[in-house]
């Protein structure tokens, strides 16, 4: 495989998007009264187990994404050669051995934060615009570290009582210990929610993500459609399960495909006004086309959350 280091074109790649999330932020933390009527901010501490780590998709959230399971996990394309750009070493992901699709497990902790604001259009809608940060960094496979920030921007609205939709648009900036994986991104998702009882709600959506690696092996065009579920056992006590299905589209080796079907139960805890606490068990199946091999990945993870 033919490994390309681009550092001109990533230094272009970068600026827009690094000044896009800086002025953003500062203009935020300067006038916020006079550009929102209302805060976000949001922060959280996640403790990851996985046992089958896979590293094309360590790119992805861990936990549920909108309304549906995390895509943390996944598998390598060893039979397609994309196995060889992953390095070599004892803190690097290799990944599975000849005629295995079975890597050693590894635990990963995450600290994530998002701040921004909203304001409203009307009664029955409003516009957000947020940046948002995360740190991730595995015990063994220390290649797999990232730090990603972006910003995003959208409309949320109402469209009866029990009804209500959200779109948004992102741009993100990835930076990895192996830096063959430094990539900008940009996409989008739009999220349906359903309030059937007080108690009981349901959710659909739908995401888009580009990905542009200074690796072509770690370019993708990926899309992510899922449900999820949500029912409150207590004032206090969420229960939620989900399913979502995402499809990945690798530039090289031209025509590889990785798809991931992933299924999650999750209980959340409030613990005070502004503090929860949850944890997760998500239940990974992913399938490389060109090799025809899978894998299967157990995420248990634990979490505490901050909500202003």
């Amino acid at each position: 495989m033919k490994i390309i280091h681009n550092n001109q074109g990533s230094s272009k790649r970068s600026f827009l998007p690094g000044m896009l999330l800086v002025g953003i932020l500062l203009y935020f933390s300067s006038f916020p009264a006079q550009v929102f009527a209302g805060l976000i901010l949001d922060a959280e501490l996640r403790f990851t187990y996985e046992d089958n780590v896979v590293g094309l998709l360590s790119d992805q959230q861990k936990g549920t994404v909108g309304g549906g399971g995390g895509t943390t996990g996944g598998m390598a394309m060893k039979a397609a050669g994309m196995g060889g750009v992953m390095g070599g070493g004892n803190n690097r992901y290799t990944g599975s051995g000849s005629g295995s699709s079975q890597s050693p497990g590894d635990f990963s902790a995450a600290l994530s934060a998002e701040a921004g604001g909203y304001r409203d259009v009307g009664s029955d809608a409003s516009l957000f615009v947020k940046g948002f940060a995360s740190q991730t960094a595995y015990d063994t496979y220390t290649d797999l570290n990232s730090t990603i920030g972006g910003v995003s921007a959208g409309i949320s609205a109402s469209v009866s009582d029990s009804v209500s939709t959200r779109l948004a648009v992102l741009g993100k900036i990835k930076r990895f210990g192996d830096s063959q994986r430094n990539s900008n991104a940009y996409g989008g998702n739009l999220s349906v929610k359903e309030k059937l009882t007080p108690l009981f709600w349901l959710r659909e959506f739908g995401e888009y993500e580009k990905n542009n690696a200074d690796n072509s092996a770690f370019s993708y065009t990926g899309t992510t459609i899922g449900m999820g579920a949500g029912y409150a056992l207590t004032k206090k006590t969420l229960f939620s399960v989900g399913y979502s299905y995402l499809v990945q589209k690798y530039d090289e080796p031209a025509g590889a495909d990785l798809t991931t079907n992933s299924v999650f139960l999750n209980v959340e805890q409030d613990v005070s006004k502004h503090w929860a606490l949850s944890g997760e068990y998500n239940r990974q199946l992913s399938k490389e086309n060109i090799s025809g091999s899978s894998t299967t990945n157990d995420i248990f993870s634990v979490a505490v959350r901050y909500s202003y």
